[in-house]
């Protein structure tokens, strides 16, 4: 064996090694980042879906409060009787019983994420969620 065979072996090691760190690297980037966009907006698809829970029992009060209202003190621009016009059992609810529901996609859009949900296969309805508090509200037109 001579002085010139092994020049340049450690190098060429080294680079296998550089570029075998950079590959774990990115994936483990990709893997990071996917998680997190899948699961950023964990705490406000959950607070839709009890929501939407609360509504199959039929507990409206219950489901008022999702609002940050209260039957014995309700919201000024929402109060109760329009609740039950948008989510409860008798017409003329847009809604009426709550037998099935899927969730899209959610959006984070400044202090909060639009989730759009499809009750009884209609049409999807946006809903809002404030991140600070969790209420839930109808999403403003984008």
């Amino acid at each position: 064996m001579g002085y010139l065979d092994e020049f340049g072996v450690k190098e060429t090691q080294q680079e296998r090694r550089r570029k075998r760190r950079l590959l774990t690297a990115m994936v483990i980037l990709a893997v990071v980042g996917s998680l997190y966009y899948e699961f950023k907006n964990f705490r406000e698809e959950a607070r839709v879906k009890e929501f939407l829970a609360v509504l199959q029992r039929a507990d409206y009060p219950a489901a008022y409060a999702f609002w940050g209202c209260k039957v014995e003190a309700p919201c000024p621009n929402y109060d109760f009787k329009s609740f039950q016009e948008d989510w409860g059992p008798n017409p003329p609810s847009k809604i009426s019983k709550v037998r099935s529901y899927r969730l899209g996609t959610s959006h984070a859009r400044g202090s909060g994420v639009i989730v759009p949900v499809v009750i009884n296969d209609g049409p999807a309805i946006q809903l809002w969620v404030e991140k600070s508090n969790q209420t839930l509200g109808f999403a403003p037109p984008l």
